[in-house]
């Protein structure tokens, strides 16, 4: 017989080994899903503002007064004995009712009731220092009145500083029943204002 055909013999299937990651490559993950970002809200609109309002002019720092009439004379510096008004005779106040103002002055305020006079409607009561308050029906202000020895004099004088007269002739008032001094007396009164336009007279009795 022939010889004897050995037997081949089956090899042994290939081991499959696994190949261990590198130290130094990581593995690779299958990637996943991209993370939705987060929704962005819209600004809110700003508001529109309004227009500013344009300043108020600033006011001037300085009162501005009216300027003294054309007519008026500088005063002049008064030199030693030249003619002063520093004797007050009275205030004169507005008596809307006589009646009623001389109760208040003589009952509630005390003052030295002198004199009432009807007609013209006057009432008069006694000051400090010599002078007097006069009420009046008649008078629309205030008027402080300073006591001349001579009117005349007086008149002429402020007439040379600018001052200008209300009337052209002095009032008379005559004292018959002596109220306010000797009886028969005469008082003869010039009015006058202010630059501020307060009523000032000058009295000179005789």
């Amino acid at each position: 017989m022939a010889g004897i055909k050995g037997k081949t013999k089956k090899k042994p299937p290939p081991k499959i080994t696994a190949k261990k990651a590198s130290p130094t490559k990581p593995l690779v993950r299958a990637a996943s899903a991209p993370s939705k970002a987060p929704a962005v809200k819209p600004a809110p609109l700003a508001k529109a503002t309004p227009p500013a309002k344009a300043a108020a002019p600033a006011l001037a720092s300085s009162i501005v007064f009216a300027t003294t009439p054309k007519s008026h004379v500088p005063p002049k510096p008064l030199v030693s004995g030249a003619f002063t008004l520093d004797k007050l005779l009275q205030i004169s106040l507005t008596a809307t009712n006589l009646d009623l103002a001389i109760e208040f002055y003589r009952d509630v305020l005390g003052l030295k009731f002198i004199a009432r006079v009807d007609p013209p409607g006057l009432a008069f009561f006694a000051l400090g220092g010599g002078a007097r308050l006069r009420l009046s029906v008649a008078s629309s202000q205030a008027t402080l009145d300073f006591h001349v020895d001579s009117l005349d004099t007086a008149v002429r004088e402020l007439k040379k500083r600018g001052v200008s007269f209300l009337q052209p002739n002095p009032m008379i008032y005559r004292d018959d029943a002596g109220d306010l001094g000797k009886k028969g007396n005469e008082e003869r009164t010039m009015f006058f204002r202010d630059p501020s336009g307060n009523l000032l007279g000058l009295v000179e009795r005789r």
